[in-house]
């Protein structure tokens, strides 16, 4: 009876331990997705998370980036996923920074430069969407009545040989 109570209170307190660890994993709003030596133009772009109905911040919501890398290639890390990568959380403003290089088209095209996300937030439906320079450079992003399945570009500037974005990215309540 001494050893089941024991074995009982061990996985309490690896059960207390393990839910403890979770809380405290770090969500930060601002994510490095490279290295700072990777090849390319530096690239850091500003999101705001809003709610598609309300036009209001989500705080919270779970943003996973990823991007080919400066040829236009998807290089895998030891996990397989694209090497080029990142997480982020929304702060109280809704907003995440992403701090990487600006992507090349596939095969080292010159245009069909893009951003995959996926997107997870308590309360809305998540999934993915991407966000596509090219929409946003031949002006067909309808910014008046915006869709989940799209991130809307609102400026893209090149300073000292960096970019800089800011982008707003929906999201629509379950």
């Amino acid at each position: 009876m001494e050893k089941f109570i024991a074995i009982c209170l061990l996985l309490i307190s690896l059960t207390a331990s393990c839910q403890e660890a979770t809380n405290n994993i770090t969500r930060n709003w601002e994510v490095r997705m490279t290295e700072k030596d990777e090849p390319g133009k530096k690239f850091t772009l500003d999101i705001t998370v809003l709610d598609i109905a309300t036009k209001q911040p989500i705080k919270d919501a779970e943003i996973f980036a990823y991007h080919t890398n400066y040829k236009g290639d998807y290089v895998n890390d030891a996990n397989g996923i694209a090497k080029i990568h990142g997480t982020a959380w929304s702060n109280e403003k809704g907003a995440i920074r992403l701090i990487t290089i600006y992507p090349r088209g596939y095969n080292d095209s010159p245009t069909g430069e893009h951003i995959h996300f996926r997107t997870k937030a308590r309360g809305y439906s998540g999934g993915g969407t991407d966000l596509s320079f090219w929409e946003f450079q031949q002006k067909q992003l309808k910014y008046d009545n915006p869709v989940v399945s799209k991130v809307y570009l609102e400026a893209l500037e090149e300073k000292n040989g960096e970019f800089f974005g800011k982008a707003i990215l929906y999201m629509q309540k379950n």
